[in-house]
């Protein structure tokens, strides 16, 4: 018997989408479901255009018409979103207008916005009204001190330390070595070549330090060549022509993790900085966004991330890379240009923040005067001790570097200043639109050889020298565990990898 068609909503295709990402199978899920596994195929399928809706807080929709002109439909929600986040209340003939201002910039003729079109343009992203919600506006009118007094005890009294989340950008020069730092001090890094070798990270910690969210990085390049032959990456990963943090990417971060929490049945209060790419987000419903007063001089003052955590992960970042270019090096391998991809950044980034400790996090919290209690030291006199200065790790291993000890100190924070987003206009909005419809791979790609994946039994061999290793110099049993379960797992595979070529060999001497 056939069977019955199911229609799901956007929210629930989302949920399926998520599991399908999360390595579930397509024939289980249709079997959970009662639907053939086709339906989940298509889902898999049209994941992107699903995704641009739920961001759009479409929820509940479970047939959206789509726009035929697709380019307005985009720049216009952006700007939608864009005024709606300055408070401006917008009507019907407004939205009209400004559709044919677009339909023109992108040069889209025979187009005459109709309320028709209007009507299902607030269909296809859910808005209810074109009044602006003012709520979660950021409160303009008190400095840091009086904003930690009076406005901030009443944000956090239904929340506890693990439930107080902090989140904050930062641009990386991911392949700057100490040599270069010098011509890049003071770069803003807002286009041209430089680009290519920028990434910005999104970090967000609890106040106990206890948790960490995935780190979450945007870079240049959609499918870079260093990513081939890599099943999953340890952190969330979106592109653009810039690498910079957008209002889409922010939103689609958010509402994930606003999933998340839900089927946690869990809420938390988030900080954020008052920023271009930070829009007001309706309808979250286990996550209370509070933006942080839009001051220059705040936001280092009340921001967790920049009393510490930013610096230490940089630190962590930029002795990591030191250490590889001196492997790469002793081991013959190009010794004029060090060779690093972006899966090297990510990778050891990833290390980086998995290394940071929850003291650490926590008493950057402390600092910035959000928690309970305050560190009454001057912030350079934070001992922290996971910042062990770059200066004095390089003397401690003997590492000899042709630059002072000052130039190598700034290396660290040498790229604190790039942008990490656009400024908004109207022009920014149809630039970045044309630059998303051409495909980024053409144009902007890391400079990296392909990446060969190495063979079962390459790893069969690298997993041995490394067990001897782990147990000739380390007593932790945590390590030693996570050592031999490794060591299984790669055991498993080169089971697997002979078996099949047993079989094969049988089967062509049936043949034969």
């Amino acid at each position: 018997m056939a069977l019955k068609r199911k229609c799901f909503t956007v929210e629930e295709k989302m949920q399926i989408i998520r599991r399908l990402e999360a390595g579930e199978r397509n024939v289980a899920l249709a079997k959970e479901f009662c639907v053939c596994h086709t339906t989940i195929a298509t889902i898999k399928k049209n994941k992107e255009q699903i995704k641009a809706l739920f961001n759009s807080n479409v929820l509940k929709s479970k047939r959206v018409r789509a726009s035929t002109q697709d380019q307005v439909d985009k720049a216009l929600f952006q700007w939608f979103k864009m005024q709606r986040s300055r408070g401006i209340s917008l009507n019907g003939p407004l939205l009209q207008q400004k559709a044919n201002f677009f339909a023109k910039q992108f040069k889209i003729k025979d187009f005459n916005c109709s309320g028709s079109w209007i009507s299902r343009f607030k269909v296809r992203h859910n808005i209810l009204s074109g009044t602006a919600s003012t709520e979660s506006l950021p409160d303009t009118k008190c400095d840091a001190k009086e904003w930690v007094t009076q406005i901030w005890p009443a944000l956090r009294k239904d929340f506890s330390d693990d439930d107080i989340f902090s989140a904050n950008e930062t641009g990386l020069l991911y392949k700057l070595t100490p040599d270069k730092t010098l011509n890049m001090k003071g770069e803003k890094c807002t286009g041209g070549e430089l680009s290519k070798e920028r990434i910005t990270l999104l970090l967000a910690a609890n106040m106990s330090g206890t948790l960490k969210r995935k780190l979450l990085v945007i870079g240049t390049s959609k499918r870079s060549k260093s990513f081939r032959n890599v099943q999953s990456l340890p952190v969330g990963y979106y592109s653009n022509r810039q690498a910079w943090m957008t209002s889409e990417i922010f939103t689609s971060w958010v509402r994930d993790w606003n999933a998340e929490l839900k089927q946690q049945e869990k809420k938390i209060l988030l900080l954020i900085d008052d920023c271009p790419a930070h829009p007001i987000i309706s309808y979250l419903t286990n996550i209370t966004l509070v933006f942080l007063p839009p001051s220059t001089n705040t936001k280092s003052i009340l921001q967790p991330m920049d009393q510490g955590i930013i610096r230490v992960i940089k630190s962590t970042y930029r002795k990591n890379l030191i250490l590889k270019i001196i492997s790469d090096m002793e081991n013959s391998i190009d010794e004029n240009y060090p060779k690093i991809s972006i899966l090297d950044a990510i990778l050891m980034l990833n290390d980086a923040w998995q290394q940071l400790s929850p003291e650490t996090i926590a008493k950057c919290f402390r600092q910035s005067g959000l928690a309970k209690t305050k560190l009454d030291v001057p912030r350079d006199d934070i001992e922290i001790e996971d910042d062990i200065p770059l200066s004095v790790w390089a003397t401690a291993l003997r590492i000899q570097l042709p630059i002072s000890k000052e130039v190598l100190d700034e290396y660290v924070l040498i790229d604190n200043g790039l942008a990490i987003c656009g400024e908004p206009s109207e022009d920014n909005i149809v630039k970045n639109i044309l630059d998303d419809d051409q495909d980024s791979d053409d144009s902007v790609e890391d400079q990296c050889e392909d990446v060969t994946a190495p063979s079962v039994s390459e790893a069969f061999q690298a997993a041995e020298v490394l067990s001897r290793f782990v147990h000739s110099n380390c007593s932790d049993e945590i390590l030693t565990h996570s050592m031999s379960r490794l060591n299984n797992v790669v055991r498993n595979y080169f089971y697997i990898s002979k078996t099949a070529a047993k079989q094969s060999k049988i089967k062509e001497y049936l043949v034969n």
